[in-house]
């Protein structure tokens, strides 16, 4: 029997992920985006599993661990996307044990044989998600589970009919406008896409030194930037020239690597995340927007805690 008629507003991985666990959970859900996959923000993230530009600290611990295992299972079945990954992040200063540490497996310190500059290494493994196959997995499960979908923006919350019990927010970077967040803000992020037989992820999560070298199945992502309250969609050489010149100091052969393209994606930065319920008009709406650089990150985590406020509904 269902519990009711949910709405989900937005179509990337957080609204994807909020709305299989609704239906899970014995929700009838419909979901209204202006924009489905590819051509969602989410399409455009690198991505992989690693807590960065997210608050607070004590829940988005929480909320990682938690979908840290959920990517480790959905990564054993072909076609999601998803692969565990040996992952290498460098460090030029001495750093004390990670939050995340017991969430990870194989997590151990490396001193020796590190690119110059770099006196540190942590060593784990941790999924990497191929988002444009990851988001196509999403959307095959949420319509195994019965779940509906409309192309439809939300222009003002007060707008939607009577007929949905309850609103769960996803919008990301639109809460800025909807909800007028004055806390939202956009971190303006730009890749490349190469070709190249790097098997292994390489990373530096320093924002002033910003260095991703991600590995998918038929290209790899170098990153990154992270640029608050900048707008631009527009691809920038001088941001490209950066983003090379940081991942050749981590692997040099990138230097002769095939570029395929530039693209560029505003993340949804907040002073923290926003996951809480309120009533708008009559009707319970629960929030869950904010993620920064990590909404694949806290996706399952979140989902799960979206679930057990809709049931207090």
């Amino acid at each position: 029997m269902s519990k009711g008629h949910c709405l989900v507003v937005g179509a990337g991985v957080s609204g994807l992920s909020s709305a299989i666990r609704l239906l899970e959970n014995d929700w009838e859900v419909t979901i209204w985006s202006s924009e489905f996959s590819p051509n969602t923000t989410s399409d455009v993230a690198a991505a992989l599993w690693y807590p960065f530009l997210s608050a607070p600290v004590g829940k988005t611990n929480v909320w990682g661990s938690e979908t840290y295992n959920v990517l480790k299972v959905i990564s054993r079945f072909p076609q999601t996307g998803v692969s565990m990954t040996q992952t290498y992040e460098y460090f030029r200063e001495e750093q004390p044990d990670p939050s995340w540490k017991q969430s990870v497996d194989g997590f151990k310190r490396l001193n020796g044989n590190l690119p110059e500059d770099y006196i540190e290494c942590f060593s784990f493994i941790t999924p990497v998600i191929e988002m444009p196959i990851y988001l196509k997995w999403l959307m095959n499960r949420y319509e195994e589970l019965g779940g509906k979908q409309k192309v439809k923006k939300v222009d003002n919350f007060s707008n939607i009919t009577d007929k949905y019990d309850l609103v769960v927010n996803c919008t990301g970077l639109e809460s800025k406008n909807l909800l007028n967040d004055s806390e939202v803000y956009p971190v303006r992020g730009q890749i490349i896409r190469v070709k190249t037989d790097i098997k292994e992820m390489y990373l530096d999560q320093q924002i002033s030194t910003l260095a991703y070298i991600v590995p998918r199945s038929e290209d790899m992502i170098l990153g990154g930037v992270a640029q608050n309250n900048d707008w631009s969609l527009e691809t920038r050489i001088e941001d490209r020239e950066d983003i090379l010149e940081k991942c050749c100091k981590l692997i040099p052969e990138l230097r002769n690597a095939e570029i395929i393209e530039d693209m560029v994606g505003l993340r949804p930065g907040r002073s923290e995340v926003r996951l809480e319920k309120e009533i708008l008009l009559g009707r319970p709406m629960i929030h869950n927007y904010g993620h920064g650089g990590s909404g694949v990150t806290l996706s399952w985590g979140c989902a799960d805690d979206v679930v057990e406020l809709a049931n207090e509904s």
